[in-house]
């Protein structure tokens, strides 16, 4: 068992026999007296290991690093879930404008912003074009499209058929 599990333990082993003492004795004297020890022991139980924790010089540091890391993680996990979502509704807007199952990558300059877009991919290789959309420059008309809707420049959107 850890030492922070010891502790805990030891707190609520007092709590729960304190609460046991006072459910057992009546309202005298005698059970205002065991709730003052009570309340001593808890006391005690409570401040014993702080000069431990002085003596042996916790690094806190540990703590703060470990809770970077995992921010981080969640930073790029949230991150990849925009550009998923994105993605999606380009995709969604396109299939609104008669151009059906393409399917778009969105990569960024930075690991947290959305909004710095290094470059779409865009995949062509499943592509079915709605009636009005027939005799078009399909390729001009998607590209311009993903420009507008996200403000790229024109060698941003990299199509592969």
């Amino acid at each position: 068992m850890s030492g922070i599990s010891q502790y805990l333990l030891s707190i609520v082993g007092v709590v729960v026999l304190s609460m046991l003492l006072d459910l057992i004795l009546n309202d005298g004297k005698l059970s205002k007296y065991v709730k003052s020890v009570m309340g001593l022991v808890l006391v005690f139980v409570i401040v014993y290991p702080l000069p431990k924790l002085v003596k042996n010089k916790i690094d806190f540091k540990s703590f703060i690093d470990d809770s970077m890391s995992f921010h981080e993680e969640y930073q790029s996990t949230v991150h990849k879930q925009q550009k998923d979502a994105l993605a999606r509704s380009l995709e969604k807007e396109l299939e609104r404008n008669g151009f059906l199952g393409v399917q778009i990558e969105i990569w960024c300059d930075e690991l947290t912003d959305i909004s710095k877009i290094s470059f779409i991919f865009v995949d062509l290789t499943n592509l079915v074009l709605s009636e009005n959309n027939q005799h078009i420059n399909k390729y001009e008309a998607i590209k311009i499209l993903l420009m507008e809707q996200t403000g790229v420049e024109e060698g941003q959107v990299i199509m592969s058929v």
